[in-house]
């Protein structure tokens, strides 16, 4: 019964810069669709990135920083699709982001089977220590392969350095970490043709 559902053209994987895994997986998904390639830092201040005082020195663009971790962490604050869209709009990218929150996916395999067989782009946000306990931090994938089995599997993009840039997991691990008991509530983008 070993099914796979897979993007219509493979991702180029491109590797983040710290605290940047929203930004660079919005830059696999603009390489894959070969439209207008952003620098990295620009959408990361686009989508609100706050990064502590010390690591500003890393980044050529001033970032919102702060002296103390805030609740959610460190990273991007886009929450809803809407930084996102605005950001495709200023740079005249002719994409839409959606978002599907945790609380809304309900059929989580026809949601993602869906939107890959029609080619669009989902990323995920999701609290890694669903998938490892080791990982307590927020993060950013691009679902890339969809591994329908006794157990639904995914395989991700990763834009992390020190993680393979392509690997599986369980699709309900996947979910599981977008719940809000991990800070607040998150999800899959659907990022699709305007």
């Amino acid at each position: 019964m070993n099914q796979s559902i897979k993007t219509k053209t493979p991702y180029i994987p491109l590797t983040q810069q710290k605290y940047c895994c929203v930004a660079c997986a919005v830059q696999w998904i603009l390489l894959r669709r070969k439209v207008k390639m952003v620098e990295q830092e620009i959408i990361a201040k686009e989508l609100g990135l706050t990064i502590p005082r010390s690591v500003q020195k890393l980044f050529n663009v001033k970032m919102r920083t702060l002296k103390k971790k805030p609740k959610i962490g460190w990273g991007t604050r886009e929450q809803d699709g809407n930084k996102l869209n605005a950001f495709f709009k200023k740079h005249q990218i002719p994409l839409k982001a959606k978002k599907i929150f945790y609380e809304d996916i309900k059929d989580p395999v026809k949601l993602i089977s869906e939107n890959l067989q029609k080619g669009n782009d989902i990323m995920a946000i999701t609290n890694m220590q669903t998938i490892d306990k080791n990982k307590k931090y927020g993060h950013a994938l691009i679902v890339t392969e969809l591994i329908l089995d006794k157990i639904s599997r995914v395989v991700l993009g990763d834009p992390d350095a020190k993680e393979p840039k392509f690997w599986e997991t369980e699709l309900d691990k996947l979910i599981a970490g977008m719940d809000k008991k991990y800070g607040y509530s998150q999800g899959l983008y659907i990022i699709s043709k305007k």
